[in-house]
């Protein structure tokens, strides 16, 4: 009976994974569905192509009166670890601005002060792949001309937590707002929580001042829901009034009022434009502030790819629901399986897979610990032998046989009582009775056992 109920454990467990795999198959189909019929971003229309060799990993962009400003991503090559200037068709128009000293670790954004003569470049690269992760972070400043080299600024984020961050914004206090990359949940914003000192100082704490929380899109990007999530880059509008935040598929425009941009950022309800980009890590406002323009990291792109500064027209509309995401408003009458997300139906569906493959588990425990205790035989009359008292036992005949229900544990599979070749009768050999004390094929066997279990 053990065996039984364990086999059809065993059979009800492997059901429910076979169905939950089945499930997570058919809710990835949907998935990759809307993936492929998602926010189709329009293209962004072409302002020029960057072709010096040393800009193929931008991360960085200030759009000027006269051309642009771009940085590149962290990077080991010396002849990129600099300060570029390009003319309104992507050319190089005066030389690099090195750094002072040796220069940065890892630069990701561009910015603007508030009157816009000084450029602020974020040091706050910190991938969660490096070996080892930033006890510091930092920041540069320099004259929107490129007259002076940058001056280096050194901060560090409280308690010594590390973070990444790819996006920089300048207060109306002149105060810098760093902005954590995520790849899910919130992103933070942290601001010096001193004045800032210019040098190869010790490092000025930081401290949180809000998280900002993305509403969700389908927009389509290389790196599907995390890449609409990581915030790659930030601005400012040129009258101060707008700011934009950008992911890998996105372009997030929030209302600033009385100036505050961290309340803009925390509480505000932004419109959200789709991008094109290939692989996107940059955005700035154009001089007039009606467009933005928006660079891709050709670093993970292909070699002959082109890296363009694309224009794109913000978006005047908030987010829209997304089908079956969390936002999506609940019909009238509609039960909770209707409102069921898809991924609260993939983790439904994970579940069952889960309880299954335990399922299968105590039922194949089951199966083994039946084999190896097997059940007690039982007799003719049907009690078991272990059950029926010693003296109802019924004597074995003359020649050593016992009826098959009456036969105890030993000899070949479970043979007769006593041992002996193949589970044959007791002292027998082969050939016939044995010799008394006698051995070999022929003869008695020692009552330790048989072949093969006597």
């Amino acid at each position: 009976m053990r065996r039984a109920v364990s086999s059809v454990t065993v059979a009800l467990g492997l059901l429910g994974a076979t169905v939950a795999c089945t499930g997570v198959a058919l809710a990835a189909a949907p998935a990759s569905a809307s993936a492929a019929s998602s926010l189709a971003a329009a293209p962004g229309k072409k302002r020029c192509t960057v072709t010096d060799e040393r800009l193929r990993e931008l991360s960085g962009l200030v759009a000027t009166r006269s051309g642009y400003i771009v940085i590149n991503d962290g990077t080991e090559v010396e002849s990129r670890k600099r300060v570029f200037f390009l003319d309104a068709k992507c050319a190089i128009s005066k030389e690099p601005v090195r750094y002072s000293g040796q220069g940065p670790f890892d630069t990701e954004d561009l910015a603007l002060s508030p009157n816009g003569q000084t450029l602020w470049i974020a040091d706050t690269g910190d991938n969660v792949t490096s070996r080892e992760r930033r006890t510091r972070v930092a920041l540069w400043s320099m004259p929107v001309s490129g007259s002076k080299r940058p001056v280096l600024h050194r901060l560090s984020y409280p308690e010594g937590k590390p973070h990444d961050a790819e996006a920089l914004l300048i207060g109306d206090d002149g105060n810098p707002l760093i902005i954590t990359k995520v790849m899910s949940g919130k992103a933070q914003i942290f601001t010096p929580a001193e004045k800032m000192k210019s040098g190869d100082t010790p490092p000025v704490p930081m401290k949180k001042v809000g998280e900002i929380s993305l509403p969700e899109t389908d927009t389509d990007n290389r790196l599907g829901a995390p890449g609409r999530v990581a915030i790659t880059g930030a601005a400012r509008s040129p009258d101060g009034s707008r700011v934009v935040v950008r992911t890998y598929a996105d372009a997030f425009e929030y209302d600033v009022t009385d100036g505050n941009v961290v309340a803009a950022l925390t509480g505000g309800k932004p419109r959200v434009t789709a991008l094109a980009d290939p692989f996107g890590e940059a955005i700035t406002y154009s001089p007039d502030g009606k467009t933005f323009l928006t660079v891709s990291d050709g670093g993970q792109l292909d070699e002959d790819a082109p890296i363009d500064i694309l224009g794109y027209t913000p978006s005047t509309e908030g987010a829209k629901a997304v089908a079956g995401g969390g936002d999506a408003p609940k019909k009238a009458g509609q039960s909770w399986v209707d409102g069921l997300s898809l991924s609260d139906i993939t983790y439904l569906i994970a579940a069952v897979g889960v309880i299954g493959a335990l399922m299968v588990a105590a039922g194949v425990f089951g199966i083994l610990r039946a084999r190896r205790k097997p059940a007690p035989p039982r007799g003719d009359d049907g009690p078991d032998r272990d059950e029926a008292p010693a003296d109802d036992r019924p004597e074995p005949a003359g020649d050593g046989f016992l009826p098959p229900g009456d036969r105890g544990r030993g000899g070949v599979y479970g043979g007769g009582p006593a041992p002996g070749v193949y589970g044959g009768p007791a002292g027998g050999g082969r050939g016939g009775p044995a010799p008394a004390g006698g051995g070999g094929r022929g003869g008695a066997r020692p009552a330790g056992g048989g072949v093969y279990g006597g």
